[in-house]
């Protein structure tokens, strides 16, 4: 009988031991309801102050889930997070160690959205790594290099000297070769032979008579530079920026009506650049004609001409 109790109880204590044993042997991870769980590593188990150290976050998300982006991870705050690095069911956190005594993380969570869209989050107990010290693995017998020797013992300022005269030099050699190419400049351009506005504006309309833009079929661009022509030899004689203005803005910046010629002249160009009119070859030559005589009548010659006419009917 007593060897029957025996058997019994061996019996018991050997199956006790295969339901229990397992779950004690087995890793542990923290694990959340329905099969997913969160657990975490480091890379070692000790380091210095200074070093870098690698914490991974394995995660497990239920079906249909996904990462909260950005990516919320608690328990990091009071560390000095340099990177975080996301991967497949993996979040790789690179951090400094800098600090002396203990080093350990808060408790740890990363946050996801499950399949109807609520923020939920899943939990990882701390982490902690020790840190070593600088000074070996005895700081008490270590001994520190004076720092005497490194303190300056003549004044900053004398070893600066040097560079800040050298620096005075090269100012002043800058400043003399900006001088001397600035003057050469101005001298060229005095020698620079200068055509006056109403010159140029003829020459301008000339050559693009000569180019045949109109003739080829560009008739757009022949009156894009048409009235450019004009709007710059009016600006250069009336002092407004007519080359920057609206004709309309133009318009009410006309004074003298030798001016009011032009006005058609820029509105059938306007018609022309922006309303796709397309004007006639004999209107083109008698806008031309307008435009080469009021640049004549508005010409220096011109002016001095009608002045002297002017006196001599007063007198």
């Amino acid at each position: 009988m007593k060897g029957l109790c025996k058997i019994y109880g061996c019996l018991t204590l050997w199956i006790l031991g295969s339901l229990i044993l397992p779950g004690i042997l087995l890793p542990q991870e923290n694990s959340q309801a329905g099969g997913f769980s969160l657990s975490v590593s480091l890379d070692r188990e000790s380091a210095h102050v200074g070093e870098i150290i690698l914490l991974t976050l394995s995660y497990r998300l239920p079906d249909g889930a996904a990462l909260d982006i950005p990516l919320q991870i608690k328990g990091l705050e009071d560390l000095t997070v340099l990177d975080i690095k996301s991967e497949s069911d993996k979040i790789d956190v690179k951090i400094l160690i800098d600090k002396l005594g203990s080093w350990k993380t808060g408790d740890l969570s990363l946050c996801y959205l499950d399949k109807e869209g609520n923020k939920k989050a899943l939990t990882a107990a701390p982490v902690s790594v020790s840190v070593l010290s600088n000074l070996g693995e005895k700081p008490e017998e270590a001994r520190l290099r004076p720092i005497q020797g490194i303190i300056p013992t003549r004044p900053l300022w004398l070893k600066a000297l040097p560079w800040a005269a050298a620096s005075i030099i090269l100012l002043v050699a800058a400043f003399g070769v900006f001088w001397w190419y600035r003057r050469r400049r101005q001298k060229v351009l005095s020698l620079t032979p200068y055509d006056p506005p109403h010159v140029l504006a003829i020459n301008r309309i000339k050559k693009l008579e000569e180019e045949e833009v109109f003739e080829r079929g560009h008739v757009k661009a022949f009156y894009f530079h048409f009235s450019e022509i004009l709007r710059q030899y009016l600006e250069s004689i009336r002092g407004f920026p007519a080359a920057e203005y609206t004709t309309e803005e133009i318009i009410s910046h006309i004074k003298s009506e030798e001016d009011r010629c032009l006005v058609p002249l820029l509105r059938n160009a306007d018609l022309v650049k922006f309303a796709d009119s397309i004007p006639t070859q004999a209107g083109k030559e008698e806008e031309v004609r307008i435009a080469l005589m009021f640049i004549d009548q508005t010409s220096p010659q011109a002016q001095t001409v009608n002045q002297k006419e002017t006196d001599r009917g007063t007198s």
